[in-house]
C-alpha cells in the first residue's frame, strides 16, 4: 500500500539494552510537520498511533520479560492519539504504561516543546517513575534558520516554552538536537546559534551537521555549507555543549539521586539518574535495580557516586 495511504500502526515490538533494564516502546509512527530537511513525511505519511490497550499489553509483555524501564518513542510523538477517536493524548499513554505491575520507570523520547500539555506535567510531578526528563529539539538557535527549516516556533517562543516546563517540572533534564551548516546558514546566523544555546540549560546536547536528505526542500537549496565549515561549527557547537552537559553535572554534586544501574565492567557499575545523568560507582550493586546514590563529582561523561542505602 502507499505509505501516505497506510492509516493503521503497525505493531512492531523495539528491545533495547542486552542487560534487559531498558526497552523503546514506539507507540506512533508518521509525521505533518513536513521540516524542510526531512524525508520522514514523505517516507512515513500521516500520524498514525497505537491503540491506548495495544500499549497496555505492550509495556507488560516487556515488564514481565524483564524491562524496568520503558522509553515511549515515535516519530512525531507528541502527536500521539491525533488520528485515535474520543481525543485520546499522548498522557493516555503514559498512564497505560504507568498501570502496570512491576514497571520501574517511564521516559519519553523526542517531543515538541509545544506540544507539552498541563496533563502530562502534573503526570510527571505525580508519579516518582516517571523521568523528568524531557527532549525537546531545538534544531537551530537562529529565527531565520528556524524559519528556513519550517520549524513552528522561534527562539524567543522556545525559551519561554522551556522556562514553562522548568516552572511545571522542578529539577528537570532538557537535553536538545541541533543541527549545524543549513543550508545558507551564515556565520552570524550559528553565532546567534551559540548565543542562544549559552542562555539555555541544556543537560543533553546532540549535535549533527546538516546531510542533505533527497527530495527535501532543503536539499535543492543552492546554497549548501560548505563540509569544512559544517565540520568547524559542529565542533566548535559540541564544545559548548560538552561544557553545558559539565555545568548540569555539577550542579547535583553532593546531592542524592535514584539511579537504575544497568551495565558493570571491571568492577565499575554504571547507569542513569531519572534526569538522565550517567552515574558510575565501585559499589556492589544489582544492574536493574534502583539505589539512593550521593553525588561525588564528575567522572567521564557524567559523575561519580556512592551508594547511601
Amino acid at each position: 500500500t502507499d505509505i501516505m495511504q497506510a492509516k493503521t500502526f503497525e505493531d512492531i515490538p523495539l528491545y533495547d539494552s542486552p542487560e534487559r533494564t531498558r526497552a523503546f516502546l514506539k507507540i506512533e509512527d508518521g509525521c505533518q510537520n513536513f521540516c524542510s530537511y526531512c524525508i520522514i513525511p514523505y517516507a512515513r505519511g500521516p500520524v498514525k498511533s497505537r491503540q491506548p490497550e495495544h500499549v497496555r499489553r505492550e509495556a507488560e509483555k516487556l515488564v514481565a520479560r524483564g524491562f524496568k524501564e520503558i522509553v515511549l518513542t515515535g516519530i512525531h510523538l507528541g502527536a500521539y492519539g491525533r488520528d485515535l477517536p474520543g481525543s485520546i493524548t499522548l498522557a493516555d499513554a503514559c498512564r497505560e504504561v504507568l498501570s502496570v505491575p512491576g514497571l520501574k520507570r517511564l521516559r519519553l523520547g523526542s517531543l515538541e516543546s509545544i506540544e507539552l500539555s498541563p496533563e502530562l506535567f502534573a503526570l510527571i510531578r505525580a508519579d516518582e517513575r516517571f523521568c523528568a526528563h524531557l527532549h525537546l529539539p531545538l534544531q537551530a538557535g537562529s529565527d531565520k534558520v528556524l524559519k528556513d527549516m519550517n520549524r513552528h516556533y522561534d527562539t524567543a517562543e522556545f525559551a519561554r516554552l522551556i522556562k514553562h516546563v522548568e516552572q511545571e517540572v522542578p529539577g528537570v533534564a532538557i537535553s536538545t538536537d541541533i543541527i549545524v551548516g543549513f543550508p545558507g546558514e551564515t556565520e552570524e546566523d550559528f553565532q546567534q546559534g551559540l548565543d542562544f544555546v549559552e542562555k539555555m540549560n541544556f543537560a543533553r546536547m546532540h549535535v549533527f551537521p546538516y546531510s542533505r536528505r533527497t527530495g527535501t526542500p532543503a536539499a535543492a537549496r543552492k546554497d549548501q555549507v560548505e563540509e569544512a565549515v559544517k565540520k568547524e561549527r559542529v565542533h566548535r557547537m559540541q564544545a559548548l555543549a560538552d561544557r553545558k552537559a559539565e555545568e548540569f553535572h555539577k550542579s547535583f554534586i553532593g546531592r542524592e539521586m535514584r539511579v537504575l544501574f544497568e551495565t558493570e565492567k571491571d568492577g565499575i557499575t554504571d547507569g542513569l539518574t531519572d534526569n538522565y545523568i550517567r552515574v558510575y560507582t565501585d559499589d556492589t550493586v544489582d544492574c536493574g535495580e534502583i539505589y539512593t546514590v550521593k553525588i561525588d563529582k564528575l567522572w567521564r561523561d557524567g559523575v561519580w557516586a556512592h551508594c547511601v542505602r
